[in-house]
C-alpha cells in the first residue's frame, strides 16, 4: 500500500486538522483567519514551528499543521512518512483543499445529502470535545485504578487451555460428509474416551495424533482467555479445575468438548492498568450522558432496537484434524 493510499484513508482527518480555515480560503474576500499574505499584520513566528511549509492560494499551512496532521494518522502510516518523507501528506492536503473549494464555488455543500454529512460530523466533533471536557474534568487516577483492579480482580483471572471437540451430526444428516460430525451415541464414546486418555497421563499432542483420522474430532489450540470472555460452560469446565486437570464432557449445542487447563497465570495490574483506565473513563461518560438522557426525555422504539435471538455457540467450521501440530 503506497503512502498515498494511506493517507487517503484518513482525509477526512487531514480536512478536519485544519478547522474551517480551508473552508475559510475557498471564498476570495474573507481570506482564511489567521493566515494573510500581508505580512504587516500578521505576527512573525515566535518559533520554527509556524514556519509556513505551504501555500495554496490564500491558505498558508505551518509546519506545525502538517506535523498535527502527521500525529493523526495510524502509527504504520507515520512509520512510512519517517522512511519516506512528508511530500505525500502535502500532496493529499493540496487535492482535499482543492478539491473541498471547488465543491464550495458549485455550491455542493448545498445538496440535502451532503448537508446531511457535514451536520452530522459537526456533531461528532462536538462530541468528542465533550468528551474529552468529561475525561478532563474527571480524570482517573492511579488510585482508581489499583482500586478498580483489588475489586474486580476475578475479572481478569485467565486460564490457558486446550479443548477437543467432537461434533454431533445432525439427526436430518446421512453421514456422507465427514464434517458432519458422528452420531450422537458414538459421538459421547468418543468425547469420553478422549477424557479418559488425557486423565491417564497422554499429552494433548499424543491424543491427537491417535484421534487424528477420526471424523468429527477438532483440537483447538492451546490459549489464553479470560474468564469475563468466556461462555458460562467453559468458566465452569476451566476454572474449577487446577493446572493439568481434565474437564468432565460438557455438552455444547454443536459440539461435545473435553477441555484440558495447561497453567492459570496470575493477573498483574500492569498488564490491565491501560483497560481499566479506559473502562472507568466509559463508566464517567455513560453517568454524564445517562444524566443527560434523563433531562432530555430520550425515547425509543424498544422493540425495534432489540437484540437478535442469541443464535452463537461454539464454532466448529474449522478444518478437520489431520494431524497434530508441532508444540514449540
Amino acid at each position: 500500500m503506497t503512502i498515498r493510499n494511506v493517507c487517503g484513508m484518513f482525509a477526512a482527518i487531514i480536512v478536519l486538522a485544519m478547522g474551517v480555515s480551508a473552508q475559510q480560503s475557498a471564498l476570495p474576500s474573507q481570506p482564511a483567519e489567521g493566515r494573510s499574505h500581508d505580512a504587516s499584520v500578521q505576527a512573525p513566528a515566535p518559533a520554527s514551528a509556524q514556519k509556513v511549509v505551504l501555500r495554496i492560494g490564500s491558505t498558508e499551512v505551518t509546519q506545525s499543521e502538517i506535523d498535527a496532521i502527521i500525529s493523526q494518522l495510524n502509527p504504520k502510516a507515520r512509520m512510512v512518512i519517517a522512511s519516506e518523507g512528508r511530500r505525500p501528506v502535502a500532496d493529499e492536503f493540496i487535492k482535499e483543499l482543492l478539491l473541498s473549494q471547488k465543491a464550495l464555488e458549485q455550491h455542493l455543500d448545498q445538496a440535502p445529502d451532503i448537508r446531511k454529512e457535514l451536520e452530522m460530523e459537526r456533531e461528532q466533533i462536538l462530541a468528542q470535545a465533550e468528551y474529552q471536557k468529561i475525561v478532563s474534568d474527571n480524570p482517573v487516577t492511579d488510585e482508581d485504578v489499583n482500586q478498580y483492579f483489588a475489586t474486580h480482580k476475578a475479572d481478569f483471572e485467565t486460564v490457558q487451555f486446550s479443548e477437543f471437540l467432537v461434533r454431533k451430526r445432525p439427526a436430518d444428516k446421512d453421514g456422507s460428509d465427514p464434517l458432519q460430525g458422528l452420531p450422537l451415541e458414538q459421538a459421547k464414546a468418543t468425547a469420553e474416551k478422549i477424557r479418559q486418555e488425557l486423565l491417564s497421563g497422554k499429552t494433548v499432542d499424543q491424543v491427537a495424533e491417535t484421534y487424528s483420522k477420526v471424523s468429527g474430532v477438532i483440537l483447538l489450540d492451546p490459549r489464553t482467555s479470560r474468564r469475563a470472555d468466556m461462555k458460562p460452560f467453559l468458566q465452569n469446565a476451566t476454572f474449577g479445575l487446577p493446572a493439568g486437570g481434565v474437564s468432565e464432557v460438557v455438552d455444547s449445542a454443536p459440539a461435545l468438548i473435553v477441555v484440558k487447563v495447561l497453567a492459570h497465570p496470575d493477573p498483574e495490574l500492569k498488564d490491565f492498568s491501560s483497560e481499566i483506565r479506559t473502562k472507568l473513563q466509559r463508566e464517567k461518560l455513560d453517568a454524564e450522558v445517562e444524566t443527560l438522557r434523563r433531562k432530555s426525555g430520550v425515547w425509543m422504539d424498544e422493540d425495534y432496537f432489540k437484540a437478535p435471538v442469541d443464535s452463537t455457540s461454539v464454532s466448529t467450521n474449522r478444518p478437520m484434524l489431520s494431524k497434530p501440530q508441532s508444540k514449540p
